[in-house]
């Protein structure tokens, strides 16, 4: 039942928040006190004040009952909606009731504020003419048990209405709101001669994570790893759902700092202290919650304690979704390169929910298309042509978005099937990657994501291929324009200097110190390439990097 019932004070954020997380999921949006306004033809403060609570509680009753018979809709409840139990059955049972909790204090300002604004049109006659945050405090403690009945509550104070938002959506899918039967799963199998993994694709299926739990074998204690910014989001819902799942599983949660910086020896030692101070044992799983950083090093500590711990995947970003946790690498960086430390480990099983998008931000879902536009230029033209029919394809799209990431994973895995040790085929999934990963270790791993850097690097291996004789201009030009379609970066400021190509000749994929380029062909394809003459690469770069100047120069002599 896709509706979102918002409850809370008055001066909570109700319909701020709700209208930004009915953007976010491309719901509607409903306010009962608007609902009460259009039916009546005044606001809802003179219907309180001119009818009395008794006839204002009867109208709120009746917009509530009207709003919860939409479907794929954002409810933003008046303050005393909770008061009637009948209005709390009806949200129980047609939706999910999330409360968003804040202090008397904070309510109070932020009423006072909106009276300022706009006058005595925002006076709530609840409060009265006098001592209003005393009345609002009075209201607070006859309600708050009813408050604190919703299934979720999220504090709001200290936060930005966009992040309340965000969390809203985490909530919603982690308990289940967003699930769809027309979008059913879709399992996607890896037979390896070292192992065998599954990936389990479902638009909501965070919510499922303790069934996908029991069916492979798990039933007590879990270990979640995620990061600061995606445990913020998922981390309390997640473990609700676990927790209260029936099958005994307790969730412990470790957290590092978000961003690139975390992979690394210290955060792999620090998750290691965790485990065996907590005990863990060998056959409880680790859970990488999060982006490519949080999967590669969960992935490794996994592979690492107890020389080999199950690992579930649940990835959160696209990147991760596609790429980082498909296929069984798993590392951390070294200062002078990129998961020059890692191991070849498999998930037990992946779990993608796309649904988990909607919470990322903008550049975020952004980076996450290079490396799926890498698949459609390295080995997948149909793909490719899909993404140029469908430019900038959005979180909302949830049938074309699951689609297009199930078929990702399907490319990856067939070639990881194949090759999943790296010997020889899979290479190949590098495209873009080996100027990509040295622009990042030049930056420091702080100005450029990965996904912004691939996208890059797979413009230094289109020029590199032109001059090669591999790859016609035209084809060349397709790429630059799909990249640009999804809002990925073609142009880079760093031009070839020692450090450069110290951290390419670095690259995992050197061999008997000969840097390996991956060069596309055409649409849809892509070869190895062991003898590229050094005065290519360096032209490409330089091209890419005069790009950059050009552009400078043209933003500095444009009209303000």
């Amino acid at each position: 039942m896709q509706r979102i019932f918002l409850t809370g004070l008055s001066g909570a954020g109700k319909t701020t928040v709700g209208r930004q997380v009915a953007r976010l999921l491309g719901w509607r949006f409903v306010d009962t006190d608007d609902l009460i306004a259009e039916r009546m033809g005044q606001p809802a403060s003179q219907v309180l004040s001119g009818y009395g609570e008794a006839r204002f509680r009867q109208l709120e009753t009746e917009a509530l009952a009207s709003a919860g018979e939409q479907e794929e809709v954002v409810i933003a409840t008046g303050g005393g909606a909770v008061i009637a139990e009948g209005n709390r059955r009806l949200m129980r049972q047609r939706g999910l009731t999330i409360y968003l909790r804040t202090s008397v204090e904070v309510a109070w300002q932020r009423l006072a504020e909106q009276i300022d604004q706009a006058g005595e049109a925002a006076r709530r006659p609840l409060l009265g003419d006098g001592n209003g945050q005393q009345k609002l405090a009075e209201l607070y403690r006859a309600r708050q048990p009813w408050y604190e009945e919703a299934r979720l509550q999220i504090t709001t104070d200290a936060q930005t209405p966009e992040r309340v938002a965000r969390q809203v959506v985490a909530g919603a899918i982690g308990h289940g709101a967003l699930l769809s039967a027309e979008l059913p799963a879709a399992e996607i199998a890896l037979e390896a001669a070292q192992a065998s993994s599954k990936a389990i694709v479902e638009w909501g299926g965070l919510h499922h994570l303790p069934l996908y739990l029991q069916a492979a074998g798990f039933r007590r204690r879990v270990f979640l790893v995620t990061d600061t910014e995606v445990g913020g989001l998922y981390a309390a819902p997640l473990q609700w759902v676990l927790e209260h799942a029936g099958f005994g599983i307790e969730a412990r949660l470790f957290s590092v700092p978000a961003g690139e910086a975390s992979k690394s020896l210290a955060c792999f030692q620090a998750i290691i202290d965790w485990l065996v101070e907590e005990r863990a044992e060998q056959q409880e799983p680790i859970i990488a919650l999060g982006g490519g950083v949080i999967g590669d090093l969960a992935g490794f500590v996994a592979s690492c304690y107890h020389r080999g711990v199950p690992l579930i995947q649940v990835p959160t970003s696209l990147l991760a979704q596609v790429d980082a946790a498909i296929g069984g690498k798993a590392g951390i960086n070294h200062p002078l390169g990129k998961n020059l430390i890692g191991a070849f480990y498999q998930p037990r099983l992946t779990l993608v929910d796309p649904a988990c998008l909607l919470t990322l931000p903008g550049r975020a879902y952004r980076e996450g298309w290079a490396e799926i536009i890498k698949y459609g230029m390295a080995l997948d033209a149909e793909l490719f042509e899909l993404l140029e029919q469908s430019p900038a394809v959005a979180p909302q799209e949830a049938r074309l978005l699951t689609e297009i990431i199930a078929r990702c994973i399907r490319l990856k895995m067939e070639i990881v099937g194949q090759d999943e040790r790296d010997q020889g085929q899979r290479a190949i999934l590098n495209y873009g990657h080996t100027f990509g990963h040295a622009l990042e270790a030049r930056t420091g791993y702080t100005t450029w994501l990965h996904g912004e850097a691939v996208s890059v690097g797979m413009e230094v291996a289109a020029q590199i291929a032109i001059a090669q004789g591999l790859l016609s201009r035209a084809d060349a030009r397709r790429q630059q324009a799909l990249l640009c379609a999804y809002g990925l970066p073609i142009v880079s400021p760093v031009i070839p200097d020692a450090p450069l190509l110290e951290a390419m000749q670095r690259d995992k994929k050197v061999r008997n110190g000969t840097m390996r380029w991956i060069l596309p062909t055409g649409i849809g394809r892509a070869g190895i390439y062991n003898n590229v003459p050094l005065e290519s690469v360096l032209e490409a770069i330089e091209v890419v990097a005069r790009r950059h100047a050009e552009e400078a120069a043209h933003e500095h002599s444009s009209p303000l």
